[in-house]
């Protein structure tokens, strides 16, 4: 719980997908900064199944993040990447309408939870894309950069992601 709000995560189905399709609706401010396109095409679709090469789908870990019953983000993590102990954040994305509002910050500790609880993480990573402007709430969640830096491709943007781990 984190100032009074409560997050449940609900794994993703393929029945979610239209539910999943809703929130993307309302990231057009993340999809400018990543992608230089309001929306991406499949994007409900990619959040459900994307997985880096040679993983089993059984490692992805797709969730709906509600709050009162209603639905206000998505949350991805890849089991074991790059390395066994250490699980990959993918997306972890708030509606518009949701966010400063304590939201995310709530929905990282229960990704947090999740990964240590069920998944047994030792260490959490991700990695921010240059355009997006949120290497400062990863600080403040207790993320710091690596050092490494891999280019990014966009829908219409080429950048860099810079690669950020916290230990558990």
């Amino acid at each position: 719980m984190e100032s009074g709000i409560t997050i449940s995560l609900e794994p993703v189905s393929p029945a979610d997908l239209g539910e999943v399709d809703t929130i993307f609706d309302e990231l057009t401010a993340y999809s400018q900064h990543v992608d230089g396109v309001l929306r991406r095409d499949n994007a409900a679709y990619e959040f459900a199944t994307a997985l880096p090469p040679g993983y089993d789908p059984r490692q992805k870990h797709a969730f709906l993040a509600n709050c009162q019953g209603a639905p206000v983000g998505l949350l991805d993590i890849i089991d074991g990447y790059p390395m066994p102990g250490t699980e990959f954040i993918g997306l972890l994305a708030v509606r518009e309408s949701a966010q400063d509002s304590g939201v995310g910050r709530a929905l990282f500790r229960e990704a947090e939870r999740f990964a240590r609880d069920h998944l047994r993480a030792r260490t959490l990573r991700l990695a921010v894309v240059e355009t997006n402007p949120v290497m400062g709430f990863w600080i403040k969640m207790g993320f710091r950069p690596t050092g490494e830096v891999k280019p990014f491709e966009g829908k219409m943007i080429k950048s860099r992601s810079a690669l950020m781990e916290k230990e558990l």
